[in-house]
Formats: C-alpha cells, sequence, structure tokens
C-alpha cells in the first residue's frame, strides 16, 4: 500500500500548500493553532483562551485542536478557525471578539499564504483584573 503523505509517520492533520520540482511544503494545523492563540492572546482585553471541554474533545476529532482553538478547512480548502476567549471585565465584548477576529485572520493568512474563510470567536467568559489566576469558574 503506498502512502501518499510526502512526510512519513505524520500522524497529525496537516495542509498541502505548495508542490514543486523541489517537494512539497506542509503546515501542520496544529502550527495554525499556534499562531491562533497567539495573535488572540495579543489583542487587548484577551485575558486568556478558555478550555474546550467535551466540544473541544469532539472538534479535534475532525480537525486540529488546542486549548480553545479549533481549526477545520472548508469545500473551497480556506481555514475555518474558531477561538473561546476569556476578556477582561469592562471591556466592550463585541469590540474586542471583532479586534480578536481581524488579529487572527491577518496573522494566519501573512503566515500561511492561505486565505481564511471566517474566525467565529465565543466569548466563554470575563475576569476581573483584579481576580485570581486560579478562578475561571466562569469558563466552565
Amino acid at each position: 500500500m503506498q502512502n501518499d503523505d510526502p512526510i512519513e509517520g505524520h500522524d497529525s492533520p496537516v495542509d498541502i500548500q505548495e508542490a514543486s520540482d523541489l517537494g512539497a511544503i506542509q503546515i501542520n494545523n496544529e502550527v495554525v493553532a499556534t499562531i491562533v492563540a497567539i495573535a488572540a492572546k495579543e489583542v487587548p482585553g484577551v485575558v486568556c483562551l478558555a478550555g474546550g471541554g467535551f466540544r473541544k474533545d469532539i472538534a479535534g476529532l475532525f480537525g486540529a485542536k488546542r486549548d480553545g482553538v479549533s481549526i477545520t478547512e472548508d469545500e473551497d480548502s480556506r481555514y475555518v478557525i474558531g477561538v473561546k476567549v476569556i476578556l477582561q471585565f469592562g471591556t466592550q465584548l463585541a469590540k474586542v471578539a471583532q479586534d480578536v477576529q481581524i488579529a487572527v485572520r491577518d496573522q494566519v493568512e501573512n503566515m500561511t499564504n492561505k486565505e481564511v474563510s471566517r474566525v467565529d470567536v465565543i466569548v466563554d467568559g470575563v475576569r476581573h483584573p483584579e481576580a485570581e489566576v486560579d478562578d475561571l469558574s466562569t469558563a466552565e
């Protein structure tokens, strides 16, 4: 049986970006999930990413997963990204969520040279700036 994957033994979802006489270039979707996580955390008003629980585990069966991030592709091979965030209490939630969408889209497209069709942001909780780091009871 022939393995179509040019990098044998690579069991994580990968996306073939380019193929040329030199070979294939692949970007693992886990790398894309890391880009999403970093881009989202850099947006002012974002405290952290939220864990996904059971739904995250199910989503991981169909694409890459990282705490609070899911990566799949649409029928046109564009990224469909989901990100769950905890935002700072007192911020304009919709504005910060929109800033996350823009930051994630721009970073992923810039770093991977692949289109993002959508970025779904779920505000999973808010945290007061003086709250304990371990107090994520609103995120579960």
